[in-house]
């Protein structure tokens, strides 16, 4: 009887401290999203950077875009304008490697990277310029541990 009561009352507390533990959604995940794009243009600025020194070239990197590409409205127009132009050459010179990399080919070095670069540096340096007016620095903090996390580790 009295292990029922503790069991129930263990589930209630769990319940009550995720509750107050969990991600909350809107303006709080501003800067989560503003991150990972900076985190996947941070990544290409490498890659477009070294592009002609790969023997085999990478793709560039785009998940966090498809990710959240529908939840930048926050952003001012010209960052979103300026995104969709870096993403769509993305877009073409990941077909042009795939396309060289099934043809064998070094077809992949004619690619100019040049306007590329451009949008690169210019969303970079917007979004970096969102978070400080946002945050108060240009990366977010490490997030603390959560309950969830704490008990079944971090995914």
């Amino acid at each position: 009887m009295i292990g029922t009561y503790i069991f129930v009352a263990t589930i209630v507390i769990i319940i009550i401290l995720f509750s107050l533990t969990r991600k909350r959604g809107g303006a709080a995940k501003y800067p989560e999203i503003v991150q990972s794009l900076l985190y996947d243009i941070k990544i290409n600025q490498g890659v477009a950077k070294f592009f002609l020194e790969f023997k085999k070239p990478p793709r560039f990197e785009n998940a966090n875009w498809l990710m959240n590409k529908d939840k930048i409205g926050f952003l001012d127009e010209s960052i979103k304008v300026m995104l969709k132009e870096s993403y769509v050459l993305l877009d073409q010179y990941n077909k042009q490697i795939k396309e060289a990399k099934r043809a064998k080919s070094d077809s992949y070095k004619t690619i100019d990277l040049t306007r590329y670069k451009e949008l690169l540096d210019k969303c970079c340096q917007e979004l970096e310029d969102w978070m400080m007016l946002k945050t108060g620095a240009k990366e977010m903090p490490p997030k603390p541990p959560t309950l969830m996390g704490t008990l079944f580790g971090e995914r």
